[in-house]
């Protein structure tokens, strides 16, 4: 296959919010959606090699997530507002109780990243890192980050856009 450029297309984000994370529109990025895969692998230590002061005689793998960056300049407040509680179906400005159990309880987002070519479609996800927002005399950009987790099917993502 040949070397070329890939060009996904504008990156339209829409936001599983409501029930049975249907989907709505959140906004444009200001410059695409920032997708980061992360693995996590266990070294296994072994006399063969010094044990722990050595490198592992194996690497146990035992799975990813995706961190989904988003620095948007065009949003849906009221989307936004939905995101910011960091459980699907809260309230802004009203945090949910502290145990509360997030795959249990279906309080997981779905991000859709809908590009022309190459959309990705992140089945759950939870905004758990720091959500920021400039106010000013000049134009505001809203920063989400979602962490990305497989499913209860073992789907981490997919192309659907609907």
């Amino acid at each position: 296959m040949a070397e070329t450029p890939h060009i996904a297309g504008a990156a339209h984000i829409k936001v599983g919010t409501g029930a049975g994370a249907a989907l709505e529109s959140l906004g444009y990025t200001d410059n695409g959606a920032q997708v980061t895969a992360q693995a996590y692998i266990e070294p296994i230590p072994g006399d063969e090699n010094g044990g722990d002061a050595g490198p592992p005689i194996e690497l146990n793998y035992l799975g990813e997530t995706y961190r989904v960056r988003l620095e948007l300049t065009k949003w849906d407040a009221a989307v936004a507002d939905k995101i910011a509680c960091r459980t699907r179906g809260g309230t802004a400005g009203t945090p949910t109780a502290a145990g509360t159990l997030i795959f249990a309880n279906s309080y997981d987002f779905r991000v859709l990243i809908h590009t022309t070519t190459t959309p990705f479609n992140f089945l759950r996800t939870v905004p758990s890192e720091p959500i920021t927002i400039n106010k000013g005399t000049r134009y505001s950009r809203l920063v989400l980050e979602f962490i990305a987790y497989k499913n209860a099917s073992g789907v981490m993502y997919n192309a659907v856009t609907v």
